[in-house]
């Protein structure tokens, strides 16, 4: 592994360093504030994939594909996934090395490609992530024993649609597990985990406030539709729980304890005032 040093200076060289740099140096903004505005910028425009930096795009099976014939055979999608995520992905590599950040690959990977509509073989993964069908079984082998489901064509085929990791790691945190604790068994980044959490914060926020379409609220969060109903379907699951239901009270306060978020404003209105 790099050292410390190395991995600093491949942080201050990825774009989000960059834009942390101009705000603390040109508009002489503490770190939090700048982390904030770049946290909050990347929610927005990191919507369109071909505007993202670190995506790429390739064919896969459509996810309404039928067994029991060739591949070449099937119909197919195109669709975008991010091989580079910037410094989510380095500070998973400082904490859990080259495994580590493949896992994290392996999850986020075949998730946006289902949520596009297609699912990818273990061929597509390993010739993504430069590397044999061989390690990303064994890598799949290993999130499966944390919990996590990965959806692949074999696995597809068998047993249908599956949860979102993202989903299980915010259901640890709603049952009490501390975000070090999430971090060590799921193999992410203290950051991904913040985000996931933060992300269905505001998706209970909009619901709560009266906004109770899936496709809206997952237009004002910039979520697909299929995770805004995991994360509804979530919530009224454990709403009723008492654990549950004081940490997603405590969740909500500290996002609305913001001057604003992205998504939901003080008024409770969703932003372009189609609260209802």
């Amino acid at each position: 592994m790099e050292s410390s040093g190395e991995l600093q200076r491949l942080e201050d060289k990825s774009l989000d360093g960059q834009f942390l740099w101009e705000l603390q140096s040109g508009f002489e903004l503490s770190p939090r504030e700048s982390s904030l505005i770049v946290e909050t910028a990347c929610l927005y425009y990191r919507q369109s994939p071909e505007a993202v930096s670190g995506r790429v795009n390739l064919w896969v099976v459509s996810l309404d594909a039928g067994v029991g014939k060739p591949l070449a055979e099937l119909p197919k999608v195109q669709v975008w996934v991010t091989l580079d995520a910037g410094q989510e992905d380095l500070d998973a590599y400082r904490l859990y090395g080259h495994a580590g950040l493949r896992r994290q690959k392996v999850l986020r990977i075949t998730e946006e490609i289902v949520e596009q509509g297609g699912v990818a073989t273990q061929a597509d993964l390993a010739r993504l992530l430069g590397t044999s069908v061989r390690t990303i079984k064994r890598d799949i082998s290993y999130l499966r024993a944390q919990g996590l489901r990965v959806v692949t064509r074999g696995v597809y085929s068998d047993i249908g649609p599956s949860v979102s990791h993202k989903v299980i790691i915010v259901e640890m945190f709603l049952s009490g597990f501390v975000y070090t604790e999430i971090c060590r068994r799921t193999r992410h980044s203290a950051k991904a985990v913040k985000r996931y959490v933060n992300t269905f914060g505001r998706v209970v926020a909009l619901y709560e406030r009266g906004v109770q379409e899936v496709e809206e609220i997952a237009h004002y969060v910039g979520i697909s539709a299929r995770l805004a109903a995991e994360y509804l379907e979530l919530y009224f699951q454990v709403r009723s729980k008492s654990g549950c239901r004081g940490r997603i009270e405590e969740l909500l306060e500290r996002l609305s304890s913001r001057r604003s978020y992205p998504g939901v404003d003080k008024s409770g209105m969703g932003k372009g005032g189609l609260g209802r």
